[in-house]
């Protein structure tokens, strides 16, 4: 009787398969991206109490010396050292911009003898009058008065500290200063118009003299516009030199009286572009009037302005 050999039959049987025998099927071209997972962080094992390095102990030795916070090595971590935190220092209260200033107007010490700084919501000292700010001759000649007389003037600011509005002095300081500016008011008027009168001249010879072909109408409206007492235009300022004022007078005079300046506002331009527009005219009349002009042009410019 035959034996059959399983072995060799099972092996036969699955190679003749269909799905045995069917084709590779093509390798892509693209390659697998290996992904990367991210394993958790080992903890660090720990070795134990292990001896202190010299380093630390070194460390430690120096900072007891020192008289500072001691430094302890952490226990498990080979001799590493673990620095104790010290005590937090406590949190100072923000203080406000509005604290500050009144900080700033009643603890700032004044500079002057027998002057003390004060808001205006302070209480009134006994026989002492409040005297604003605005008439210089009352309030110069009470601050001179109350000092001279040893007595505090008292130097008032506003509710924000900041703005200084008059000054506290003695009642009957303030009442014979008043009565002296009744008496004097028309003594120091004249001498005040006499001043002004002398100011006004000097700043007249000033323009000729710089711009001697200017006519006469227009130095006069230069004159009583830019260099107008109080009117706080260029004429008055005390930053700039006297031939600089002028010539910035005389050029914002030429600016909106001859040219098309006012007319380019009006139209909507910028002042900027307005300005960079006429510069070159206010330019060209000035020079005429200065007499650096040697054109007949400009010359027939100056008479018909």
């Amino acid at each position: 009787m035959s034996t059959i050999n399983l072995h060799g039959l099972s092996l036969a049987l699955r190679i003749t398969h269909p799905n045995n025998m069917a084709p590779n099927p093509p390798k892509s071209g693209r390659k697998k991206v290996r992904r990367i997972q991210h394993r958790p962080r080992k903890h660090r094992i720990d070795k134990g109490s292990s001896p202190r390095s010299p380093r630390s102990s070194l460390a430690q030795r120096y900072a007891r010396a020192l008289g500072t916070q001691p430094r302890i090595a952490k226990p498990g971590s080979g001799g590493d050292i673990l620095t104790v935190n010290p005590k937090p220092k406590p949190v100072e209260p923000k203080v406000s911009p509005r604290v500050v200033k009144y900080k700033i107007a009643t603890q700032w010490p004044s500079s002057e003898p027998f002057e003390k700084n004060c808001l205006q919501t302070d209480p009134l000292p006994d026989d002492y009058v409040f005297v604003p700010r605005g008439n210089v001759y009352v309030t110069r000649n009470c601050r001179s008065k109350t000092k001279g007389s040893h007595q505090l003037v008292y130097k008032v600011y506003d509710n924000t500290g900041k703005k200084p509005v008059g000054i506290r002095i003695p009642a009957e300081i303030h009442a014979a200063v008043v009565q002296s500016a009744e008496e004097t008011a028309e003594s120091r008027a004249n001498a005040v118009k006499l001043r002004d009168d002398k100011d006004l001249a000097r700043s007249r010879q000033l323009l000729r003299k710089q711009f001697p072909l200017m006519p006469a109408e227009s130095l006069e409206i230069v004159l009583h516009h830019a260099f107008l007492k109080g009117s706080g235009r260029v004429g008055r300022t005390s930053t700039t030199s006297d031939e600089h004022k002028a010539v910035l007078a005389v050029e914002a005079h030429i600016r909106h009286i001859h040219t098309p300046y006012e007319s380019l506002l009006s139209a909507g331009k910028g002042r900027e572009d307005a300005r960079k527009a006429v510069w070159g005219m206010v330019q060209t009349i000035r020079a005429a009037w200065e007499g650096r002009s040697k054109g007949s042009t400009l010359l027939t410019m100056r008479n018909r302005i």
